[in-house]
């Protein structure tokens, strides 16, 4: 079993979220790139935010709660809100990532919980930018 470790919170998407939490969550695999679209509900109309993951070389994504399907344990307890995108610096399977390229791609270890569409999600990737979506 591979050990997560500590939990670093990236973005709170709880900051722009509505209390009641997101609309829908779509999720898009293109070039190697993981595209994470949020909608939600804004003063006047439905917006969109996008968690876009560079150099996506693995995700995972599940029904929440449910089974834990990954060979991952954490033995750091976490104190903070299960609906931040978090990092995990001291993961052993990012380690196991960059060790399998030669270091050469320093791929990490994020994770959220997205609260409103009952959605794990597991993402191993070199960097995650928060994004506006134009909605047309």
């Amino acid at each position: 079993m591979m050990e997560v470790g500590r939990a670093v919170a990236v973005f709170d998407p709880y900051d722009w979220l509505p209390g009641y939490g997101e609309n829908g969550v779509e999720l898009r695999a293109q070039g190697g790139d993981l595209s994470v679209v949020i909608s939600y509900d804004g003063e006047h109309c439905e917006l969109k935010k996008e968690f876009f993951f560079k150099h996506a070389v693995a995700f995972f994504k599940a029904s929440f709660p449910g089974p834990g399907m990954l060979n991952m344990q954490c033995s750091v307890k976490d104190t903070g809100s299960i609906g931040t995108l978090k990092e995990c610096p001291d993961s052993e399977a990012a380690k196991a990532w960059r060790a399998h390229f030669n270091e050469e791609v320093n791929i990490n270890h994020y994770s959220i919980v997205f609260l409103s569409e009952n959605i794990t999600l597991v993402v191993f990737a070199e960097e995650v930018i928060l994004r506006d979506v134009v909605v047309e």
